[in-house]
């Protein structure tokens, strides 16, 4: 049986690889758990840009978070860069398309990491805070329940969602399935994203280390 020493030290360890994964740009915690002087993660953690990790918020201009009000899982935490992208992209959102005269569905999130990041049975990633998955805008204005190939399928939104999820600065990609959105070049298709928009984003380009 381990000591009290043993629980803190696990814990502090998962803890550095959540970080070191984190700014390495990971979507699966990785890495051996040091810290290094002189070294990158070192550098990252005395930086300004440092990520934190926080729950992702509950709503906002253009975006409503599904996530929080399902207390089936708990998948409802991640980096302040997620936050912080999650809000940029609501407010273009609202911009480009809700205000300009569009009746159309939130930015509604979903899934993004679990209270201490790592391994979750629902993904294959999604332990690092760095990807969120968008459930899907309806025509009669909910978002949910429904794939690209539905009539309640709203592209119009989805698509003005993508653009603004791009227009975000540390954006890296979005899987989607819907054709005529991957042909214009704003979603990859990947298996199991017929249901679903999964964004990522990535580290800040800072000079550290």
């Amino acid at each position: 049986m381990g000591t009290e020493n043993d629980v803190v030290d696990r814990d502090l360890v998962q803890t550095i690889k959540l970080v070191e994964s984190i700014v390495a740009g990971r979507h699966v915690v990785s890495g051996d758990g040091v810290i290094r002087v002189p070294g990158r993660l070192h550098d990252w953690l005395w930086s300004s840009f440092a990520p934190r990790w926080v729950q992702m918020p509950r709503s906002g201009r253009g975006f409503d978070n599904y996530e929080r009000r399902d207390l089936r899982d708990d998948h409802d935490w991640g980096t302040s860069w997620m936050a912080d992208a999650i809000e940029g992209a609501g407010r273009t959102y609202k911009r480009d398309h809700l205000d300009a005269g569009h009746s159309a569905a939130l930015m509604t999130i979903n899934d993004v990491s679990r209270p201490r990041g790592g391994a979750t049975p629902d993904h294959a990633g999604h332990e690092c805070g760095l990807a969120c998955d968008l459930r899907l805008p309806r025509l009669d204005g909910a978002a949910g329940q429904i794939t690209w190939r539905d009539d309640q399928f709203d592209r119009n939104a989805s698509r003005a969602q993508l653009k603004a999820l791009r227009a975000e600065s540390l954006f890296h990609r979005a899987l989607f399935n819907d054709p005529a959105l991957v042909t214009e070049g704003l979603c990859r298709p990947a298996r199991g994203h017929d249901d679903h928009i999964h964004f990522e984003i990535r580290a800040p380009r800072i000079a550290v280390g």
